[in-house]
C-alpha cells in the first residue's frame, strides 16, 4: 500500500487537513465533523486541550489558552510585530535565551515556558491525529502551507515544529502556490503549453495577512508571475477597528475602561468579529449586546456597514496598494487578467470584493 502524504494548512486562527485520494484532494473533517480546526492550545490542571475544545476555554481559562502562536514562529522577542501581538493577547509572552520568545502558562499546577515551535508542534500533533483517523493508518510525511512572506528563520521554525510533532515535512509550500496547484489540478480547460497562458490572480486574505499572487496557467504547468503581500493586514485588523470604536463608545456611554480588563477585551473582540461577519451579509444597522460585560453592567451598541467602511478606510486603501503592486510587478494591466480566485474569510467583506473588482 502506498504511504499517504497529507497537507496541513496552519493558519493563525484555523487549520485544515487535506489528503490526496481517489484522484483528487479532499479536506477531511475532525471529530466534530468540522473541516476547520481552531489554532488554539489550552492548558489545565490535569490535561491540555487542542483545537475546538481549547477554544471553548478562551474565557474561562484566559491566561493559559494560547492562540496566534504561529505569528511568533522564528522571530525575536524585540521584533515590533511580536511586541504588537504581546499587547493584544491575554497570555504572557516573555523573553528567553538569545532574545527568543517564550509563552508562560500554568500546566499541571506548574509554571511552564513554551516556545512558539513547541505550541505549533502540539497543534500539528492534533492535525496529524485528524489525518490518521480519516486515513486509518499512520501518517509521517506531510506538506505544510506557509505564508509567502515567511522568512528563512520562520520556515526553519515551522520545520522544527514538524520534527517535534514526529512529522517528516517533505516540502513547505507558499499559500498562494498551493492554491494555484489546486486550481490547475481541477481546471481542465487550460491553454496548450505553446499557447498564451491563462492569467489568474489569487487573493488570499485570512485572519492576519493578505497575499496576492498572479499566476500564468498552461495545461500541465503554472508559473508565478508576481507576488505581493502585507503581513499585518487581515480580518483581525478589521475586528480591531470595530473594537476601538466600541471601547470609545462604552467609555463615554457607560464610563467603562475596557482596556483595563483582559476578559472584557477578549469578549468584546469575539463580539466584534461576529458583528463584522453579520455586516458582510446585511446593510441594515445591527446590534452588539454583551450581558454582564464589566462591573455587572450590560452593554449595547449599534453599527452599520457604511460606518464600518468609513472607519476601515486606511485598511481598505492598503488592500488597493497591494493589488496594484502585484499588477505592476507582473507588468500586466487589469484587462489582461482572465480570472480572480478569492481565498480566506476576509475576502467576504463587500468593500474588499469591490476593491478587487
Amino acid at each position: 500500500m502506498a504511504v499517504p502524504v497529507v497537507g496541513f494548512d496552519l493558519g493563525s486562527q484555523s487549520c485544515y487537513v487535506s489528503v490526496a485520494r481517489q484522484g483528487g484532494i479532499e479536506t477531511v473533517a475532525n471529530e466534530y465533523s468540522d473541516r476547520c480546526t481552531p489554532t488554539c492550545v489550552s492548558f489545565a490542571e490535569k490535561s491540555r486541550y487542542i483545537g475546538a475544545s481549547a477554544k471553548q476555554q478562551l474565557i474561562t481559562n484566559l491566561k493559559n489558552t494560547v492562540t496566534g502562536f504561529t505569528l511568533l514562529l522564528g522571530k525575536h522577542f524585540n521584533d515590533p510585530s511580536v511586541q504588537n501581538v504581546a499587547k493584544n493577547v491575554p497570555y504572557s509572552i516573555v523573553e528567553t535565551e538569545n532574545n527568543r520568545i517564550g509563552i508562560k502558562v500554568q500546566y499541571m499546577n506548574e509554571a511552564e515556558v513554551l516556545s512558539p515551535e513547541q505550541l505549533t508542534a502540539i497543534q500539528l500533533t492534533k492535525l496529524k491525529e485528524v489525518a490518521e483517523d480519516n486515513l486509518k493508518c499512520k501518517v509521517t510525511d506531510c506538506v505544510i502551507n506557509v505564508p509567502t512572506h515567511y522568512t528563512d528563520s520562520e520556515r526553519r521554525a515551522m520545520l522544527d515544529a514538524a520534527q517535534i510533532a514526529g512529522l517528516n515535512c517533505t516540502r513547505l509550500l507558499n499559500d498562494t502556490t498551493a492554491a494555484g496547484i489546486t486550481y490547475g489540478i481541477y481546471n481542465k480547460e487550460l491553454p496548450k503549453p505553446e499557447e498564451k497562458p491563462k492569467v489568474v490572480v489569487i487573493v488570499d486574505m485570512g485572519y492576519s495577512n493578505l497575499q496576492v499572487s498572479i499566476i500564468g496557467f498552461n495545461a500541465g504547468k503554472m508559473r508565478v508571475l508576481a507576488t505581493a503581500c502585507e503581513p499585518n493586514l487581515g480580518g483581525v485588523h478589521f475586528d480591531k477597528v470595530i473594537f476601538n470604536h466600541m471601547v470609545k463608545e462604552f467609555g463615554e456611554k457607560y464610563k467603562l475602561d475596557v482596556l483595563s480588563n483582559k476578559k472584557a477585551i477578549v469578549r468584546l473582540m469575539q463580539e466584534c468579529e461576529k458583528l463584522k461577519k453579520l455586516m458582510s451579509a446585511n446593510t441594515a444597522e445591527l446590534p452588539l449586546n454583551i450581558e454582564c460585560f464589566m462591573e455587572d453592567k450590560d452593554v449595547s451598541a449599534r453599527m452599520n456597514r457604511v460606518t464600518f467602511e468609513e472607519l476601515s478606510g486606511d485598511l481598505l486603501d492598503r488592500v488597493q496598494v497591494i493589488m496594484k503592486q502585484a499588477l505592476t510587478e507582473a507588468k500586466l494591466k487589469a484587462e489582461e487578467i482572465d480570472n480572480v480566485e478569492l481565498i480566506g474569510g476576509s475576502t467576504r467583506i463587500p468593500a474588499i470584493k469591490q476593491i478587487i473588482q
